[in-house]
């Protein structure tokens, strides 16, 4: 894996020589510097905040790997072309099937139930979370599953 030598890389590229351990190593490096990049910023973040981003954190780690060894591992192929693709349609289908129902029903509930305005005001702060982990661990094991489906079928051709 390359840090700061681009010529380097682009020869491995270029070549088609550059290995897709090193591929992972790319997105995981990536994804971590991203999420460092999200650390909880708020005005007065609270604990479920931190606790929220740091189990973010670690379903990223996991869900990556398990997307990598879907693909095959050191012996899969084209790990980015897949993962970039189908994170993108299942971003996509979570965010209207999911996460937008997940939000809406929270809602509908909390509106419910009546309480006063901090109360209401914290009850929509978690179920935002908890709607957005569902959200983020649904997108993670299907962008696996389908990895798995793809380098399954081509093994079975």
């Amino acid at each position: 894996m390359k840090f700061l030598g681009i010529k380097a890389l682009k020869t491995q590229l270029a070549e088609g020589s550059l290995k897709q351990s090193d591929v992972f190593g790319y997105w995981l490096a990536s994804s971590l510097l991203l999420h460092v990049l999200i650390f909880p910023m708020a005005n007065e973040p609270t604990k479920w905040d931190f606790v929220f981003w740091v189990t973010s954190l670690v379903v990223i780690v996991v869900m990556l790997r398990q997307c990598y060894l879907a693909n095959g591992g050191e012996s899969g192929a084209r790990f980015s072309d897949k993962f970039v693709s189908i994170a993108w349609v299942m971003t996509l289908r979570g965010f209207l099937f999911v996460f937008i129902p997940l939000i809406i029903i929270g809602s509908l509930i909390i509106g419910f139930l009546g309480y006063e305005d901090e109360i209401i005001n914290n009850l929509i702060d978690y179920s935002a979370l908890i709607d957005a982990f569902i959200f983020e661990l649904w997108v993670w094991f299907r962008i696996a599953a389908h990895i798995g489906d793809i380098r399954e079928t081509r093994l079975n051709v």
